[in-house]
């Protein structure tokens, strides 16, 4: 990311994936420590959803939840959940912004965990 300050005139070029430590962005708000928030799986879990701010600029949390469901119902895996959502949020982007879109990146693990059963 580059970033040039001066009175007049401020331009920033911000790329979240490269810049997380870089202290030239420190000024706009970037920091580096991640935000860490930890979790107890538990028996009533059936799934988990990590995803980049691409999924989540159109599709809510529920919404995603629902999706990667549907997909387990029909018989399908993680694999095939996760590019169901992709593919989701994807074509929302096209609606939404035309040949514009943010990255999407998302993960889908089932549970429980193989070393869980």
């Amino acid at each position: 990311a580059r970033v040039y300050l001066d009175e007049e005139f401020t331009m920033i070029g911000l790329a979240m994936a490269r810049s997380i430590g870089d202290f030239a962005v420190k000024a706009v708000g970037v920091i580096p420590q991640p935000e860490v928030t930890q979790f107890e799986i538990n028996p009533d879990d059936q799934f988990m959803i990590m995803a980049s701010d691409g999924v989540w600029e159109f599709i809510e949390s529920q919404e995603a939840v629902d999706i990667v469901q549907a997909k387990f119902k029909e018989g399908c895996n993680c694999t095939q959940a996760c590019q169901e959502l992709i593919e989701q949020a994807s074509s929302r982007w096209a609606e939404e912004e035309g040949d514009y879109r943010d990255d999407i990146t998302c993960i889908v693990v089932k549970f429980p965990l193989p070393f869980q059963v």
